[in-house]
């Protein structure tokens, strides 16, 4: 059995709150994604990406084959890090929503490195507004991965970490970390102390609408 990561976590967790309408283009994503079953609404899905599960093979370091206007909604979930001209993948969505449509985002922050073959990027709260901004896009919500500063350190000792404590990790320690956290933010606040958990995001869920 697969062991979630507490970023993975905290991002299906976000994305329940997510509904989307209509048609959806999720970039990068597979055939068996499994963020899609967190998503709300009434939809359908088309893959891009160069694997062969992909309904759509094709190098999202290109422009997208595809006309203006032909989605609904789009989707680009733990994908910009991998793509080194991310704003012309950016802008390559945008083109490709429909006015009225959603874009759905989701990028680490406080992550080790996991090249998918590649990882160039990291993206900060301010510079998902700003990208946003740059295209015209309305932000929705922008919400912060993870409870603070001990959810960030469990992370990166969680990758060097056998298997089998993992595991082990993920039921026992893990429920300590949040709570660790907010023992912590309660206690910063009490004594005056300029800490602020979203310092220490995870990644983020950005959900933008087009004009």
């Amino acid at each position: 059995m697969a062991i979630p990561t507490l970023l993975r976590e905290a991002e299906h967790q976000a994305l329940k709150e997510v509904s989307l309408s209509g048609s959806i283009l999720d970039l990068g994503g597979g055939g068996n994604a499994d963020y899609r079953g967190f998503i709300g609404g009434e939809h359908t899905f088309t893959t891009v990406d160069l694997n062969q599960k992909a309904d759509i093979q094709h190098d999202l370091e290109k422009p997208l084959p595809l006309p203006d206007n032909s989605y609904d909604n789009a989707l680009l979930i733990n994908v910009l890090e991998h793509i080194y001209g991310y704003q012309e993948l950016l802008k390559e969505t945008v083109r490709v929503v429909r006015p009225g449509g959603k874009i759905v985002i989701v990028v680490p922050f406080l992550f080790p490195i996991h090249p998918s073959p590649s990882d160039f990027w990291r993206f900060s709260k301010e510079t998902l507004e700003r990208e946003c901004a740059k295209l015209s896009l309305t932000v929705e919500t922008l919400r912060p991965l993870g409870t603070g500063v001990y959810a960030a350190q469990f992370v990166m000792m969680d990758r060097l970490t056998p298997s089998p404590i993992r595991f082990l990790a993920y039921y026992l320690i893990r429920p300590l970390v949040h709570l660790a956290d907010r023992i912590f933010t309660a206690t910063a606040r009490l004594l005056g102390k300029k800490y602020d958990p979203t310092d220490y995001a995870l990644g983020y869920v950005l959900v933008a609408n087009k004009a």
